[in-house]
């Protein structure tokens, strides 16, 4: 960070509020969440799979702490349930999971949008495209797309694996 070797440390963070969900009920209680994390010492989170307002981000600037953005999971839903098609490179012979077409431009779409809603803010200093092989596929693939759509950043390709 700013040319000196960092340590990240930091909580995942669901952004789960008691009384709205996944919507703050205040500028002051998102704020608030980041200094208590901040002064309990960590100096980095890992928002997942959820977008935050903007704001948080810049909170999170101003107070210093860094935010490894997780791309909300992907899912293919076929008729009332949503399937997460097997993702399986870990086992023996394993492989990325094969997605069809449009599953795969829908979730660069919003890998893509997501990216640009959060390119000016210095808080950001990871894209994390996949959790836990929620959603995986086409590892490499959106790894080398989004390292040359935004060189800027590090990358966690793949936060964990099942």
């Amino acid at each position: 960070l700013n040319g000196e070797i960092c340590f990240h440390l930091g909580p995942l963070d669901q952004g789960w509020w008691p009384d709205g969900l996944l919507t703050a009920p205040s500028d002051e209680a998102m704020r608030s969440e980041i200094e208590f994390l901040k002064e309990a010492g960590f100096n980095m989170i890992r928002k997942h799979v959820k977008l935050e307002p903007r704001r948080y981000y810049y909170h999170c600037d101003v107070l210093g702490i860094m935010v490894w953005q997780d791309q909300a999971s992907a899912t293919e839903k076929e008729g009332d349930c949503f399937k997460v098609p097997p993702w399986t490179r870990l086992q023996p012979g394993g492989q990325d999971a094969a997605w069809p077409d449009w599953a795969r431009k829908q979730f660069l779409m919003e890998l893509k949008e997501m990216v640009d809603t959060l390119h000016n803010s210095p808080a950001v200093v990871v894209w994390v495209p996949f959790n836990e092989a929620w959603g995986q596929h086409d590892t490499l693939e959106i790894a080398k797309w989004l390292q040359a759509y935004d060189p800027s950043r590090l990358l966690n390709i793949a936060s964990g694996g099942n």
